[in-house]
């Protein structure tokens, strides 16, 4: 059985790199996977892989500190 994992807006947030409001601008835009739930109590729920990949295709990598 495969094992789902799920990230809610704090965690694309630090996957993206970006403050709150710029990451919940990204996150509500078209083209950005949907969401796996939105009734939860603790929020909107987007699938970790979906999330990922989209990063992967669409975000240009972080420039390397050293």
């Amino acid at each position: 059985m495969r094992r789902v994992r799920l990230m809610g807006a704090w965690e694309i947030q630090q996957a993206l790199g970006l403050g709150r409001t710029r990451a919940r601008e990204i996150m509500f835009r078209k083209g950005f996977p949907d969401p796996a739930d939105d009734t939860l109590k603790l929020g909107i729920v987007w699938y970790e892989d979906e999330v990922l990949a989209w990063i992967a295709a669409n975000r240009p990598p972080a420039e390397d500190p050293s």
